[in-house]
């Protein structure tokens, strides 16, 4: 009898304690689950911009925005995802316009169009330290950016990352479909 006791009390022990371990995980795993998907509850996965500029929302922070018309398209990164920010950081860079995107994983790489901005457009009137270079590879994770000079390094630094189906969106159309059917190149969560 004494056994018994000792094994249902042992068995009781077991079960509390494994329920508050329980608990705890899934209390932790919410956590991190909200960490995850806050991002995904602002508008910066749904608005595509007011009547003098256009956006294209790539991975948050990173977007691509048109100012007045769609002719130049600049690469963006927020400070704050939860409301439109007057001054974003934006790559200095002496080309005109995004011209193709393609985002894979946490990826996402672009290429700008052959043309230069017009110098008179360009701050103190010089390239200065504008970058010339036309391709970029921005890993999100990492926080870190990546130029090529040429289409062949490009693509075998993008193999180098084991994208070996590269994808590219021409800007436009991106935000075409975005503005009228709310598509991206991705999904985020939807929570």
């Amino acid at each position: 009898m004494r056994n018994i006791t000792i094994l249902a009390m042992v068995l009781l022990g077991l079960t509390c304690g494994c329920s508050r371990i329980k608990s705890k995980y899934d209390e932790v795993k919410e956590r991190i689950k909200e960490e995850i998907n806050g991002p995904f509850r602002t508008d910066f996965y749904s608005d595509y911009g007011a009547w003098d500029y256009c956006r294209i929302p790539l991975i948050a922070p990173y977007e691509l925005t048109a100012i007045e018309d769609r002719n130049v398209w600049h690469f963006e990164k927020r400070r704050n995802i939860d409301k439109f920010d007057y001054f974003p950081n934006s790559l200095f860079h002496a080309r005109l316009s995004v011209e193709y995107v393609g985002i894979t994983d946490s990826i996402i790489y672009m290429s700008y169009t052959e043309e230069l901005t017009p110098v008179d457009k360009m701050p103190g009137h010089t390239y200065g330290n504008g970058e010339m270079r036309r391709y970029v590879i921005i890993d999100v994770s990492k926080d870190s950016i990546e130029w090529h000079e040429t289409k062949k390094e490009w693509m075998a630094a993008l193999g180098k990352r084991n994208i070996a189906r590269i994808v590219l969106h021409q800007v436009d159309s991106l935000y075409d479909d975005f503005a009228n059917n709310r598509r991206l190149l991705f999904n985020p969560s939807k929570q």
